[in-house]
């Protein structure tokens, strides 16, 4: 039986992307979806098939994170993620309370709307996790929290999350906010963007998870990319969207690869102007953003910021990385990295361009970082990818 199927869509280029490939799926075996999403995310959205539903987000657009974040920015982290959530619930229920949809599919960052309304609704919930999954045995922030600054519980910012949260559930009428409101959520089920080997206690996780690992466009739909009639290998350098306002790292890896024997491809994102990073050799080749999957496909190392969907699409391309986290969660998946000999770690602070060159060649050259890799892409790659995870969204709507 077709569906209706609502996604709420969180305001992260690195969240939409793997949600497309699904939803044009979903939309060709006949479902109707409508995607709740931030403005700057309607036309890729539509263009897959969905309906889209614009809401306010109070998130800035197309912005740089800031590589350390003090204990005031942590403490209002929170209330800026509810009222991010208060403005989805908000145009969901205007505009779907008269066509209420068989199934919600909410991103995990998106929980308090995607449960409050699937409650409210009486409807049941998918959660969408295109980052490491959390439950009571693991949980990505609860591992860096000694790293992060300190917080006061008492922070009035804090105490108004709890404040608006409870009056939020109140006035769709229900009850109080309870401990799955604050800690990791769980659905009957729970797409997870993730290669399971590669998901840290991964056997505490039951079938209500799928690892699907990363949910990737189909290769005939993916922009082009040819390598250097040189035939030297291929570097990738790219920071991702949220943490690419880093100009002395890209400065560091052009004087580092420099007259090497290597191609680099660097991305430097919207907010570095490759004409600041000064004259670049004839190796290296600098653009505001390049397609990534079809770099990767000819790169015989990637630099990276330690994003995790960036890394599962080294890994199903079976290339190795260099991770240099932009962040202390980051640094969680660039230590995965290193620890189960997928690529080599360089803290952020250590970065110059003989640290670069080191850890660029170990990761090439390594003969157990090359078998780990080709193991763990063979893993990665069976997840199933975006055809799994429409598979599981089909059987559990149809079982609700």
């Amino acid at each position: 039986m077709k569906k209706h199927i609502a996604f709420f869509v969180a305001p992260y280029q690195g969240h939409v992307n793997p949600l497309l490939p699904m939803v044009a799926d979903l939309v060709g075996r006949g479902h109707r979806i409508t995607c709740v999403a931030a403005p700057q995310f309607v036309e890729p959205l539509v263009a897959a098939g969905a309906r889209a539903v614009e809401y306010a987000s109070v998130w800035p657009a197309n912005r740089s994170v800031p590589a350390e974040m003090t204990a005031e920015e942590m403490a209002k982290g929170p209330l800026q993620i509810l009222r991010e959530n208060i403005a989805v619930a908000n145009a969901a229920e205007r505009e779907l309370a008269a066509d209420l949809p068989d199934l919600v599919v909410y991103d995990t960052l998106l929980n308090f709307a995607g449960r409050a309304l699937a409650e409210k609704w009486q409807r049941r919930a998918a959660q969408f996790i295109p980052l490491l999954a959390s439950n009571e045995h693991f949980s990505v922030l609860q591992a860096v929290a000694s790293e992060f600054p300190p917080i006061d519980p008492q922070h009035p910012a804090l105490l108004e999350f709890g404040a608006q949260l409870g009056e939020f559930r109140a006035g769709h009428g229900l009850s109080a906010p309870g401990p799955e409101d604050f800690l990791a959520a769980s659905e009957g089920l729970n797409l997870v963007c993730v290669g399971r080997e590669f998901q840290p206690a991964a056997d505490t996780f039951d079938a209500r998870y799928v690892f699907v690992g990363p949910s990737l466009a189909d290769p005939a739909e993916r922009a082009p990319w040819s390598p250097p009639d040189s035939g030297a290998p291929v570097l990738l350098v790219a920071l991702g969207t949220l943490f690419n306002e880093r100009p002395d790292f890209y400065r560091a890896c052009r004087e580092a690869f420099a007259d090497q024997p290597w191609h680099v491809v660097m991305a430097v994102g919207d907010h570095v102007d490759p004409a600041d990073l000064g004259p670049l050799p004839p190796n290296v080749e600098v653009h505001r953003r390049v397609p990534q999957l079809a770099v990767l496909e000819h790169a015989r190392v990637f630099v990276t910021h330690g994003g995790i969907r960036s890394a599962m699409e080294s890994l199903s391309a079976g290339t190795p990385m260099v991770a240099v986290a932009q962040s202390v969660e980051l640094d969680f998946t660039a230590r995965r990295v290193a620890e189960l000999g997928l690529g080599v770690r360089i803290a952020r602070q250590e970065v110059t361009p003989e640290a670069l060159r080191a850890a660029v060649r170990t990761a090439a050259e390594d003969p157990e970082i090359q078998r780990r890799v080709a193991a763990m892409s063979e893993s990665v790659r069976a997840g199933g990818g975006a055809a799994r995870a429409v598979d599981a969204i089909e059987a559990y709507a149809e079982r609700v």
